[in-house]
């Protein structure tokens, strides 16, 4: 199972490194970006297409990481809160079983 999901692997590779090629020889026209006043350098449209993926992911992983960190921090939080109502049931249990014996 782990040679056919390792040629797998590979063979998607191999058709992404394709399709970016072609990709990439087609938008090669140099194009500069234009907001408001401002007119950036004249780049193929296959770097600007490059630029804005890379831009994408790294965002993506940011609001992610940032995200799951505050998740985690409420999951912390929940559980010390369990963990302190477990103690005080704990404790009045204690407190009451001797008095019920008695």
């Amino acid at each position: 199972m782990n040679l056919v999901r390792k040629w797998l692997f590979r063979f998607v590779l191999v058709v992404i490194f394709v399709v970016t090629l072609l990709a990439a020889s087609d938008n090669s026209q140099q194009v500069p970006l234009r907001f408001l006043d401002y007119q950036s350098p004249e780049w193929p449209i296959s770097w600007w297409m490059l630029t804005a993926f890379v831009l994408g992911v790294l965002l993506g992983v940011v609001f992610n990481t940032w995200s799951n960190a505050r998740l985690r921090m409420n999951v912390r939080r929940a559980t010390r809160e369990v963990e302190q109502v477990g103690q005080a049931l704990d404790k009045t249990k204690a407190e009451s079983v001797p008095a019920i014996q008695n």
